[in-house]
């Protein structure tokens, strides 16, 4: 029944007194989906993160056993491995002969190349085994 207020019936102004207890709980339901949602999209950026600086660290630290070779680790087939002082990393450098072609020998020149391998491992805060490994082409004496 129309009572000429704008507001329209009595039956209108009884509803607009307060939400529903269905429309309360539909309220809730919709929240708690949305802050699980937001809360696992915070913790998916916050493990990438970690991974990112680990591997950052796994990089620096490949770069950094690379430059060593020919300094402090001489250019001839074999490995070396260590572990990075109070760190969860490793480093392991592999060096190996490269074949370039079958008369090599032949050659007047007096290098070898090899192929050196740098390989970090750690493991993650996931207790998840992880590796980065680096590879570069160095030239040593022949033998």
């Amino acid at each position: 029944m129309w009572n000429g207020l704008a507001g329209g019936s009595i039956l209108n102004k009884h509803h607009a007194q307060g939400f529903s207890l269905l429309e309360v709980l539909v309220a809730f339901v919709v929240m708690g989906l949305v802050v699980g949602t937001l809360l696992q999209l915070y913790g998916t950026s916050m493990r990438s993160v970690a991974t990112s600086d680990e591997m950052s660290f796994a990089i620096l630290a490949a770069e950094s056993q690379l430059v060593r070779v020919g300094r402090d680790i001489k250019v001839e087939e074999g490995s070396e491995s260590g572990s990075i002082d109070n760190s969860p990393f490793s480093w392991k450098v592999t060096i190996e002969p490269i074949e370039m072609m079958k008369d090599q020998d032949s050659l007047a020149i007096n290098a070898q190349p090899f192929k050196v391998t740098v390989t970090i491992e750690w493991e993650s805060d996931t207790r998840k085994q992880r590796f980065f490994e680096l590879s570069s082409i160095r030239f040593g004496e022949r033998d």
